[in-house]
């Protein structure tokens, strides 16, 4: 957690009990806050900078820098970078008088004397994709730096000016890298450089061990460095136990590594008291329902010295794992069904079966090469979770007004590939905002997440990978020759793939195990308009967790009310 704030007058005083540093800068005062968990003050003469990092810990933490903002004395300015593997949000906010504000945490922002209010003109996009495409966030006139990102502030004339001045952008291809394997290889050696990393307190590491080719990959790495054998997982308390795979793959795997797995189960009320400790935490809606589960599993379920998370989320879509219309869209079979007269039979079959109804359209729209600009799209497709036709109704929008923020952001890759665009995608929206919750929620509960598939170097490296390589047959190639030469078992490199994921009937239906939430959303939406969307249809009862997860975060971040007092709402429903 941090702080730093640009005024013309002393706010020392809205900070009790802090320890917090003041610097006069000609007619300026910086005030700044770091909490030396995962951010750190070093002054160096008159100039100072805040970083956070997941090593701070350790003596390497300058070489693994998640986040910088440094004062410069000789041009009286402030730069701030993000990391594109950082996982801490980071707001800033600019007043009419020229003061800046910057900080990890909205409450931090809250204290300095921002003022805290709702951005509605982002709700079209947060109730399809569930989550706000940064730089915009859900915060009205309040930003955030998008990952790999740098800004400038210029001090001058008593105001703040704020300048973008580098964006992240890919890796050029290179046409040398045509195998495999040794590609493989490669990425196994900067997964364990950066594992290894962790060295000096390698007995204070949990890991995250699901079961999938992600975790099993660091799992077996880790044990092969550190010689460890426990690893943690969690599910879902309300999942059927007869379909609960990931409590069957999570067992599975760690038992065929040698591992002595914890699996973590709680109960329907424990989910539910903490869904709300866990938007608490995060400062913004959760993104996943396993959110939750996550926030669970580092409270109750990770002893107390196991500090330090390691987590498999990240080997996505640049690695090729696409696992979707944009993997098969270029095959042969698939270009044939979107043209005529293959497509309109191809549709009647899939609407007699109810199979495929996504993708056939999904190809018919690829076919038709329509514009990153226009909202029909490929691209707008992969993470629209909720409703666009209740969005559109119930918000008086179009759908160009759902996807205006992302299409900002990703039409400076509008003349690259389709895949290029899908990565950078998922890297700077989906991904950045799940790690950005689960850092803050692993924050909330005193630990530290640590995600080496973000590693820089396996970043750089993948992304200069050719997609023709990345794309080769079998489907997700790279990642399964990654774990096959670690020496991960062959039956969780072939098992078919468990999402983490849990049906709408289990959830989202009236009488079901979201309903004691409904009378807490009621004070900030309309009690008809959540009866409609409670349904096992997937599009509507992602809207109903959406209008759960948006009501619960204004009632604790915009309207500031205490969690003790939803808590005991929440006591009297369960």
């Amino acid at each position: 957690m941090f702080l730093i704030a640009v005024t013309k007058h002393n706010i020392i005083q809205n900070f009790e009990s802090i320890d917090i540093k003041e610097f006069k800068v000609k007619s300026s005062i910086i005030t700044v806050f770091t909490d030396n968990h995962s951010s750190k003050f070093i002054m160096d003469e008159d100039e100072f900078s805040i970083v956070e990092s997941t090593l701070l810990f350790s003596n390497e933490f300058k070489n693994n820098l998640s986040s910088q903002i440094a004062y410069k004395k000789d041009d009286d300015s402030i730069n701030i970078f993000k990391s594109i593997f950082s996982g801490k949000p980071i707001y800033y906010y600019k007043n009419s008088n020229g003061e800046f504000f910057c900080s990890s945490h909205i409450s931090m922002l809250r204290k300095a004397g921002v003022p805290i209010e709702e951005n509605k003109e982002v709700l079209p996009e947060f109730f399809v994709y569930r989550f706000v495409m940064p730089p915009d966030t859900l915060y009205r006139n309040i930003r955030q730096v998008s990952s790999g990102d740098r800004l400038h502030i210029k001090m001058s004339n008593e105001k703040c000016t704020i300048q973008l001045v580098n964006q992240y952008n890919l890796s050029n291809q290179d046409k040398n890298i045509n195998s495999i394997k040794s590609s493989s290889k490669q990425i196994i050696d900067f997964l364990s450089k950066s594992i290894e990393r962790l060295t000096t307190h390698k007995k204070n590491i949990a890991a995250i061990l699901s079961g999938g080719i992600d975790s099993s990959i660091l799992c077996k790495i880790y044990q092969d460095l550190f010689g460890l054998d426990q690893s943690y997982s969690t599910g879902y308390p309300f999942e059927d136990p007869e379909s609960n795979t990931e409590k069957e793959y999570a067992l599975s795997a760690g038992n065929a590594l040698g591992m002595e797995h914890h699996y973590h189960e709680s109960t329907n009320q424990e989910y539910l008291r903490g869904f709300l400790e866990a938007v608490s935490s995060a400062e913004c809606p959760l993104h996943h329902l396993q959110s939750v589960c996550l926030h669970l599993l580092f409270k109750n379920g990770i002893p107390k010295n196991k500090n330090i998370i390691m987590q498999g989320q990240g080997g996505a879509g640049y690695f090729g794992n696409f696992r979707n219309y944009l993997y098969f869209k270029d095959k042969m079979p698939y270009k044939m069904l979107a043209k005529e007269p293959f497509h309109k039979i191809s549709g009647k079959l899939s609407r007699i079966s109810g199979i495929g109804e996504k993708t056939v359209d999904l190809l018919y729209k690829s076919a038709q090469k329509y514009p990153l600009s226009k909202p029909n799209n490929l691209i707008w497709y992969w993470h629209d979770y909720g409703s666009k036709e209740w969005v559109c109704n119930y918000l008086n929008v179009k759908e160009e007004d759902i996807i205006k923020g992302q299409y900002n952001l990703l039409k400076r890759f509008e003349g690259d590939s389709i895949y290029d665009i899908a990565s950078m995608y998922s890297l700077l929206g989906d991904e950045d905002i799940t790690l950005s919750i689960w850092t803050k929620i692993a924050e909330g509960n005193e630990k530290i997440l640590y995600s080496p598939f973000y590693d820089l170097d396996v970043l750089d490296y993948v992304f200069s990978m050719p997609w023709k390589l990345k794309l080769k047959r079998p489907e997700n190639i790279l990642r399964k020759t990654i774990a096959r030469q670690c020496g991960v078992p062959k039956f969780i490199i072939t098992r078919r793939k468990s999402g983490f994921g849990v049906q709408p009937k289990l959830w989202s239906k009236p009488g079901s195990a979201f309903e004691p939430l409904v009378p807490l959303a009621s004070k900030v939406f309309d009690i008809h308009q959540i009866r409609k969307m409670q349904s096992t249809d997937p599009k509507k009862a992602m809207i109903f967790w959406n209008i759960l997860n948006y009501s619960i975060w204004k009632r604790l971040c915009i309207y500031n009310e205490p969690l003790e007092v939803l808590m005991e709402e929440l006591n009297e429903t369960i």
